[in-house]
């Protein structure tokens, strides 16, 4: 259940961002901020909760033992070298809840976080709608300031806030904890729309707690574009603040094979971009052959498959990506944020049968190596998605663990183990 909401926008092309100077981040002073260097999506422990098939979460929604998550698989994370977990919180049962029940799940995601912060990993905890229950998929949620859903929305903020300060003061002794709260993953609206949202979850969670440290995304999907368009004039003053984008781009390598993605239908598609289109266009039409796709399926996929001659013509490389680094970096440095306050909360490659190649997985590899080491070189936090389950994504050895392969761990620059 890993596969991410591939809501991508237009596949019209490869989006382009105009050029800055050379920046290289220096060492600054964490500040009120936590210092989250290297981190990991872990969507498999209370994501994508369980529903029965009248769509209820039931008493117990994080049993199966898909969601095991225990201490051999938190140790081997840290290991890895690891210092944080981004850990994702479908947050449909705690809106559903009350009462006991409710009680029980705040508990069990406080219990999560305690063994996190046990193991030596920080935690960033990442309210994760998802659409298990189509009363509360991201769009149900985000339909507006004053809509039922949100308005349930902001009181889990609160009180999530609040029990994770909670967790804090308790650990205050031992310096204080790597600990924040995301207000929401991958808003599916525009930038605008999501403003007044941002705001008022902002005052939501700061009323739970005025000093946790808290992560925001500018909507849109969490783009960088929508990151750098926030009007500020509402967190200026507050320092315990990370801003945060992901990223997945180039689309048509990241996320092809990806079932509800534009890409659903490309196959061998390679990164750098390839100085023809003649391979992938193949391995396309063998995949297309294969999906007994209906007519718009078929129509979406056609269109999918035309824009790998502008991929081709783009020269999409290591150099394409960073373009969206000095983006950030150059609106961080205006509103005088130090590096360690951006956040990388996002970035994979969709594992198909292309990347058991060697062609394929080194194409992987290079592209978590150049998403890892530009983040690094900007002075970003970033995370991984993600450890382990089913869907593609996962960075786990065979999507479980507990370790991680030679080729993702010399990508993302982990020790061997």
């Amino acid at each position: 259940m890993t596969t991410r909401r591939s809501v991508l926008g237009s596949i019209a092309g490869i989006a382009t961002l105009a050029p800055f100077g050379a920046l290289r981040a220096t060492a600054e002073p964490a500040g009120d901020i936590p210092i989250f260097r290297r981190g990991i999506g872990v969507s498999h422990a209370l994501g994508w909760a369980d529903v029965d098939a009248a769509g209820s979460y039931g008493d117990a929604p994080f049993s199966a033992p898909r969601f095991r998550f225990d201490a051999e698989q938190r140790r081997a994370i840290r290991a890895a070298g690891f210092d944080f977990v981004r850990l994702v919180v479908d947050v449909g049962p705690f809106l559903l809840s009350d009462g006991a029940r409710r009680d029980r799940l705040d508990d069990r995601l406080i219990d999560t976080v305690r063994d996190l912060l046990d193991t030596d990993l920080g935690v960033i905890v990442d309210l994760h709608p998802s659409a298990m229950n189509p009363a509360y998929r991201p769009t149900e949620l985000t339909a507006g300031v004053d809509t039922p859903n949100f308005r349930a929305v902001l009181a889990l903020q609160r009180r999530l806030a609040g029990r994770l300060e909670q967790v804090a003061e308790g650990r205050a002794a031992a310096g204080p904890p790597r600990l924040a709260l995301e207000l929401m993953n991958e808003p599916e609206i525009t930038q605008a729309a999501w403003q007044p949202m941002l705001e008022a979850a902002y005052a939501a969670a700061r009323s739970g707690s005025a000093k946790l440290p808290l992560v925001l995304g500018g909507g849109a999907m969490n783009a960088a574009t929508a990151l750098t368009a926030i009007d500020m004039h509402r967190f200026a003053g507050d320092a315990r603040l990370i801003y945060t984008y992901h990223d997945y781009s180039p689309w048509q390598f990241t996320h092809q094979g990806v079932r509800g993605s534009p890409a659903y239908s490309l196959d061998g598609i390679a990164y750098p971009a390839p100085a023809s289109v003649d391979v992938m266009s193949q391995a396309t039409e063998r995949r297309l052959a294969s999906l007994g796709l209906d007519r718009s399926e078929l129509e979406q996929a056609q269109k999918a498959k035309r824009t790998l001659a502008s991929y081709v013509g783009s020269g999409f490389d290591r150099s394409s990506l960073e373009r969206t680094f000095r983006q950030v970096t150059a609106w961080r440095m205006t509103r005088r944020l130090p590096a360690h306050a951006i956040l990388l909360g996002e970035f994979g490659v969709h594992r198909t049968p292309y990347q058991k190649t060697v062609d394929g997985s080194a194409a992987r590899e290079r592209w978590l190596r150049d998403m890892r080491e530009l983040a690094e070189a900007h002075g970003f936090a970033w995370a991984g998605w993600t450890y382990a389950g089913t869907g593609g994504f996962a960075l786990a050895e065979d999507e479980i663990g507990p370790g991680f392969d030679a080729a993702t761990r010399r990508a993302l620059g982990l020790v061997s183990t």
